[in-house]
């Protein structure tokens, strides 16, 4: 379906995947808590500053991602930020988390896990055509 076998799919590459989702998701906080002070103050500035830093950092390692997954799987694990999402939410914003948000985030991670592996499984299966052909 989608070329996943041009790109071999590794456990170092979701790593390094996983790693920039994370990145990226501190960004969120950093502008939250820019859009919580005094517009142009110092704070304002350090948080906006961090936030650039932080997408700077990400846009490499997304690169570097796509080096090794291909888009398609590598957007559709952008989704798990919602898991970021959630954690930042309690440990830096005391937000209160319904189940109804658990249970969004799980649906998510479902759907990402179907998504991904069956992609991967899908590769595999193309592979061992393409190889048996080329034997036969």
């Amino acid at each position: 379906m989608f070329p996943v076998n041009e790109k071999k799919f590794s456990i170092g590459a979701f790593v390094l995947l996983q790693i920039a989702l994370f990145i990226v998701s501190l960004g969120a906080v950093c502008s939250k808590m820019a859009g919580r002070q005094e517009f142009l103050s110092v704070k304002f500035f350090v948080f906006y500053g961090a936030l650039i830093l932080i997408l700077f950092v990400y846009a490499i390692l997304w690169q570097q991602v796509l080096k090794r997954i291909s888009l398609v799987i590598a957007y559709a694990c952008k989704g798990i930020g919602i898991i970021y999402g959630i954690i930042w939410g309690i440990v830096f914003f005391k937000e209160e988390i319904t189940w109804k948000m658990i249970a969004g985030a799980v649906l998510v991670l479902i759907g990402v896990y179907i998504f991904i592996f069956g992609e991967i499984k899908e590769s595999k299966k193309n592979n061992m055509d393409e190889e048996s052909g080329h034997n036969a």
